[in-house]
């Protein structure tokens, strides 16, 4: 074995330049695939402070009210929690979690203190624990809370965290006692990111008992622990059952429920959870789609290892006559060369470890993974195991096929110096696997080219606002609760590089939606549901919205909710209301307002304007009607705009070190706030992007190899065709000719492919890039780029044929 080991290292040294292109190659394709293996892993992982997680699990709702049936929310009302226990059904530790905001002054200035309300019971079923005091117990007390020790440093430094144990503490005027110190949240737990925990019965719920008892605010999670024989299937029926012979169903319109289902329910097993929902279907969308095209580069990656153990042997014709005609024999020579490709497979193996080890925080960190997840530290076992396994079955497809062509080959013509050609079949095999190559490569050009001319589609598309010179002030505070602003609002009225600002009640360009759903009515009872967001008179001003009819008016809240209050539809909404024109609807009266998806009590609204079609939802969603009832009253939203970003920015930190309260406040980039809405897509185009370039990379190699080798064997030809007077372009022609089949199966495989799945991808989205630019210029591009790599992959080797004298072939 150490004989063979030693023969191994000494023939992979001697030929340094393919062992090279086959190592890093393979390295770079298995650790794009280990990459996406830690991440899939760490995104299916739960933690593991719970004890057989498969048993515990989430209550889930539906909602279907007519028109608006809703996805799952993998989550539901907190109602459930006293629905079910009320019920003695077979479940355990029945406990509602739910997270909540109440203000205190942290780092010297007032900011929400991000908390977590949950029932005594979820302490043994998610297996919370305390590192110091006792967390049953802080739960079960009405003036108590637990705290992290992040949170501990953010209100009294670096004061050790055991020390807190006895503090009070204000929130708005809730006094409560530090009783426990927890841990900092798990990223792999079913819960809300929190820096507090308290009892759902303390005083630092900000939730009143209305909210508590509805069946139609997904405001928590409902947790249990499934009984001995029960399954997952039997949860969903029970909540049924709990939510009909509730006193709020009840209350519900009877539209709702007559003849139909309200809402839909079912359990659903921690172990689902990772899988479930529209934020992790995409995460996981994009995760497969990756992961496939990693997949695909590992093929191409092995295709060109196998094509260069090809060419290796075919070189070594001499080398393993003189070791046949001296006693070796087949299985001989097979251990030598297996032992050569695993030495090569194990090196790429190794490399392929490092590199994901080493990018795996970043990775997971652009794909929204918190720091404290872990992902590769340690890499998990079936990291191991899966690599182990890709490695033992690329030995024997990577060297089956040369090692069986090298051992046909009679020894004694070797001997004589008379080396066999690979033959025309041979030729046509390597070509093959360049196609092969080639299309991947391609594939993954063009699907780069779709993700990111749609993702600049998003970017840049028209959505009936400017984004441009905006400024976007956010104050982190409870909104009820806000404090004197005059001084910053004067300053933001009156200074030079400021030419419009306002309030409202959403981001336009972050958030998806409105945010709030009611029905509106027309003088007819029409009625439509609509978008409601509440904004100040020079919000359309600040985001550039074209008025096509009316003026907003500046107008003050009153007590008298049921007072007729002034409003600014979109052009979407005044069509669905029945108004033919703009200016038919000005002066119009509208009946709304409402709980949620209700009718309610009848709101009269005033239309004083009309505004062109606004687009607050997501670009995978059509744009909904809007009304935008006007108030003068602060809110947490504030957008400036300016002639410039610099200017715009540099008044508004001088503003707010001049007049800001002392709470906490986010200043962004509207047109930053847009590329964040769509960071997920973003995500997926850049790591698409690597993943091709990889692609590229390999398939160069794959191309470089094919022509040293022809461009070896065909020394003498070339040398005898500039003898008979060939020129330099009929020599490059000849050349170019063995990579005419390559490219044009590539493109005949690889541009239908990419066709379809770019058509895919883009009909997912309700605004997407028109087809013929989203599809045809990727395709252009992508042959184009395919043409350079061989191109390249040629021209060093082509330099060397024209310029080799006629000697150095005909000796």
């Amino acid at each position: 074995m150490k004989a063979l080991l030693i023969a191994a290292l000494r023939n992979l040294r001697a030929r340094p330049g393919p062992s090279l292109v086959a190592l890093f190659g393979l390295g770079l394709a298995l650790a794009a695939c280990l990459l996406m293996g830690l991440l899939a892993l760490a995104l299916s992982s739960t933690s593991p402070d719970i004890r057989d997680p498969a048993r515990v699990v989430v209550l889930d709702f539906k909602g279907n009210p007519p028109g608006m049936p809703s996805p799952w929310f993998t989550r539901s009302p907190v109602a459930f929690g006293e629905l079910l226990k009320a019920r003695q059904l077979p479940l355990e530790n029945i406990a509602r979690a739910a997270p909540g905001w109440l203000d205190t002054r942290m780092e010297g200035i007032v900011q929400p203190l991000a908390m977590l309300l949950v029932d005594p019971e979820l302490v043994p079923l998610l297996g919370l624990r305390a590192l110091h005091g006792t967390l049953p117990g802080t739960l079960t007390q009405k003036d108590a809370i637990a705290l992290t020790p992040s949170t501990v440093r953010m209100l009294w430094g670096e004061l050790p965290p055991q020390q807190a144990l006895g503090r009070t503490l204000d929130l708005e005027g809730r006094v409560v006692t530090v009783t426990a110190i927890v841990p900092e949240p798990d990223p792999r737990a079913p819960l809300a990111t929190y820096r507090a925990i308290a009892g759902f019965d303390s005083l630092a719920n900000p939730m009143d008992e209305e909210t508590r008892q509805e069946v139609f605010n997904m405001n928590g999670r409902v947790f249990a622990r499934l009984g001995a024989g029960v399954s997952a299937a039997q949860v969903g029926p029970w909540m049924r059952e709990a939510f009909l012979a509730s006193p709020a169903f009840k209350k519900l319109p009877p539209e709702w429920s007559a003849g139909r289902e309200a809402a839909y329910f079912r359990g659903l097993p921690l172990t689902e959870l990772p899988f479930e929902g529209e934020e992790n279907e995409l995460r996981w969308n994009a995760l497969a789609a990756v992961g496939g095209a990693s997949a695909l580069l590992l093929v191409m990656a092995a295709l060109n290892l196998l094509s260069l153990q090809s060419a290796t042997l075919l070189q070594r014709q001499r080398e393993t006559a003189l070791r046949r005609s001296l006693g070796a024999a087949g299985p001989h020579l097979l251990r030598l060369w297996g032992l050569e490709t695993g030495l090569l497979l194990l090196a790429s193996g190794a490399l392929a470890l490092l590199l994901a080890w080493m990018l795996a925080p970043s990775v997971a960190g652009v794909l929204g993974l918190a720091p404290s997840h872990p992902v590769a530290d340690p890499i998990p076992l079936e990291i191991w195991l899966g690599l182990a396994g890709v490695l033992l079955v690329l030995l024997p497809l990577t060297l089956g096929l040369p090692a069986w062509q090298a051992l046909r080959r009679a020894p004694a013509p070797a001997l004589q110096g008379r080396t066999a050609s690979e033959g025309p079949w041979g030729r046509r095999v390597r070509q093959g696997l360049l196609s092969l190559q080639l299309g991947g490569a391609l594939l993954l050009l063009v699907m780069t080219g779709v993700l990111g001319l749609q993702q600049h589609h998003l970017i840049s598309a028209d959505r009936g606002y400017q984004l441009e010179n905006r400024l976007y002030l956010g104050l982190n505070v409870n909104p009820a609760k806000l404090p004197e602003l005059q001084g910053l609002l004067d300053g933001l009225s009156t200074h030079p590089a400021i030419r419009h600002w306002a309030f409202s009640s959403m981001r336009p360009a972050r958030d998806f939606g409105p945010g709030r759903l009611e029905h509106y009515s027309n003088a007819a009872r029409q009625t439509q549901l609509v978008g409601v967001a509440t904004v100040s008179a020079s919000f359309f001003d600040t985001y550039g919205m074209k008025l096509l009819a009316g003026q907003p008016v500046k107008w003050q809240p009153v007590a008298d909710e049921s007072a007729e209050r002034p409003v600014i539809i979109d052009t979407k909404a005044a069509q669905a209301l029945g108004f033919k024109t703009p200016q038919a609807a000005i002066g119009a009266l509208l009946n709304g307002g409402g709980a949620f998806l209700q009718s309610g009590e009848s709101r009269p609204r005033r239309v004083v304007g009309v505004v062109g079609q606004v687009n607050l939802e997501s670009a995978r969603e059509p744009a909904r009607p809007m009304v935008f009832q006007l108030s003068e009253a602060p809110q947490w939203d504030i957008t400036v705009h300016g002639n410039d970003m610099a200017s715009l920015q540099q008044a508004v930190a001088e503003l707010w070190k001049r007049h800001g309260p002392a709470i906490r406040h986010t200043v962004e980039r509207v047109d930053a706030q847009r590329a964040a809405a769509y960071e997920q897509e973003a995500v997926f185009a850049w790591t698409l992007a690597v993943v091709a370039l990889l692609a590229v990379v390999v398939a160069m190699l794959g191309a470089y190899a094919l022509v040293a080798d022809t461009l070896r064997r065909r020394r003498t030809e070339l040398v005898l065709r500039r003898l008979h007077g060939a020129s330099h372009a009929a020599i490059a022609l000849r050349l170019a000719r063995e990579f005419a089949w390559p490219l044009g199966l590539a493109a005949l495989a690889g541009l239908p492919l990419a066709g379809l799945l770019g058509r895919r991808f883009l009909a997912g989205f309700v605004d997407r890039v028109d087809l013929v630019t989203g599809l045809t210029l990727p395709m252009l591009t992508g042959l184009l780029v395919l043409g350079c790599v061989v191109t390249l992959a040629a021209a060093r080797h082509l330099g060397l044929a024209l310029r080799l004298r006629p000697i150095e072939a005909l000796r």
